[in-house]
């Protein structure tokens, strides 16, 4: 027996219903329900699932590039982007393959038939591809990363259509963010950028304190309105400065917080920055996609090489990062210890660090800063109240709702601390010789295993 549902899922019978949906969504009066599959809600109480009303909108709405645009742009405020492009997407290319005689839908994608003569388009045919592109624009500023490939092939087919839109949006943007927001320029610092393509470019003159004010000031405005959450940032300048972390990838960012960080007065706009555009799942797009970067990395490495009062700025980004995929962070290991020791405070980053990456790799040198009765003394305190310590609310409870127990992924979890630290068992003998018979009782303590 099927589920019986709370909304209305048919079209038939309920276009009344469904007229007064539209003009709600219109005016800004339609709600969204908070449970799955979240359908739109009149004021009424009536509930209709967005899908359905997505294709109602289409079915009785003629086209119009203004009037579907802003229908969406709704929508999008209403619901959020991915509660509805997947559907939108295969309405436009029903409706692309309807009013383009040489496009066959093949499968999930479009086909043009190479062998017919394009026409010049027609304004309803024109408006179709500006609205395809809209579309592309959405799935680069609110979807994940990899959405780019969608957006793309989106962009590559309405070009090939005929469109002159897409070579306008890669020289100009999309024109929906304040000019004075992408551009600024004096005589210090020219700032540009565009939305479209995720990059923003920066050429300093010199290297003074107001310039990196003005650098730093300019990105954070940009990236707190409506530009993408991957983007790159080219960077160029005098004297620029390098973070002390060797193997990372040749980039903008990389210099440009290196160098701003050397003035602490801007350490709260760097600060800043790094809340804006921290988000797990979003990348550096100037970085090999094979190295994973998620942005933040460079700002939050130059802070938490520069004082101990940014330690909690590096544990969080630990937590944040995806580490099934970026492992660049392994590099700033080594530079923190030389940095920091082991202290009390300093072996929570450490260990958060070996946490947020499939494996971070051990070198032998890390041993060296754990070979004093103190610093074993903290990490045994680490493996008794692992935790405590290491895990999130958020963590205990995917843990709880997949069946983990909580103690048997800490077991796990400092395994990969052991590892990156002493290596493998069979080095143990070697690395514990000549220690003192305390150093031996702790270390011991530190290899046990619960029965």
């Amino acid at each position: 027996m099927g589920r019986e549902l709370d909304y209305l899922v048919k079209i038939e019978g309920n276009e009344a219903i469904l007229d007064r949906f539209i003009e709600a969504i219109f005016n800004n009066t339609c709600l969204v329900a908070d449970n799955y599959p979240s359908p739109y809600v009149l004021e009424s109480g009536e509930r209709f699932y967005n899908g359905t009303v997505i294709d109602y909108f289409f079915q009785t709405t003629p086209f119009s590039e203004e009037k579907y645009t802003a229908f969406f742009e709704k929508l999008r405020a209403l619901s959020g982007f991915d509660s509805y492009y997947y559907t939108l997407g295969e309405k436009l290319k029903k409706l692309i393959s309807t009013v383009f005689p040489q496009v066959n839908i093949k499968g999930s994608s479009l086909k043009i038939d190479t062998k017919q003569e394009l026409p010049p388009l027609t304004q309803e045919q024109d408006e179709i591809l500006r609205f395809l592109c809209y579309l592309a624009i959405g799935h680069i500023k609110y979807d994940a990363s990899y959405a780019t490939i969608t957006a793309n092939e989106y962009f590559d087919l309405a070009k090939r259509l005929g469109s002159k839109r897409v070579d306008e949006l890669h020289q100009y943007g999309s024109g929906t963010i304040a000019s004075e927001i992408i551009t600024f320029q004096d005589a210090q610092v020219n700032c540009t950028a565009n939305d479209v393509l995720a990059t923003i470019n920066i050429i300093v003159q010199d290297d003074t304190e107001d310039t990196y004010r003005k650098v730093l000031t300019y990105i954070n405005t940009l990236l707190k309105d409506d530009f993408p959450k991957s983007y790159a940032i080219e960077f160029t300048g005098p004297n620029l400065k390098d973070l002390e972390v060797d193997n990372l990838p040749e980039c903008g960012q990389r210099y440009l917080f290196a160098t701003a960080v050397q003035y602490e007065s801007l350490h709260p706009l760097l600060v800043e920055y790094i809340n804006t555009v921290m988000k797990k799942w979003e990348w550096y797009t100037n970085i090999d996609e094979e190295v994973c970067t998620m942005p933040s990395t460079f700002a939050v490495m130059a802070l938490g090489l520069w004082d101990k009062r940014y330690f909690d700025l590096l544990i969080n980004y630990y937590q944040v990062v995806d580490g099934e995929h970026q492992s660049i962070h392994q590099y700033y290991t080594l530079p923190f210890l030389q940095k920091y020791g082991i202290d009390s405070e300093s072996i929570k980053v450490y260990i958060q660090g070996v946490l947020s990456m499939q494996e971070q790799p051990h070198e032998e040198i890390y041993a060296t800063y754990f070979t004093s009765i103190e610093a074993l003394k903290l990490l045994l305190d680490s493996k008794e109240h692992f935790a405590t310590y290491y895990f999130s609310e958020e963590d205990i409870a995917d843990f709880e709702d997949s069946g983990t127990e909580v103690e048997e992924m800490a077991e796990y979890c400092w395994e990969s601390v052991m590892y990156t630290t002493f290596g493998l068992e069979d080095n143990y003998t070697s690395i514990t010789q000549g220690w003192s018979t305390e150093a031996i009782t702790l270390f011991n303590q530190l290899t046990e295993t619960s029965e």
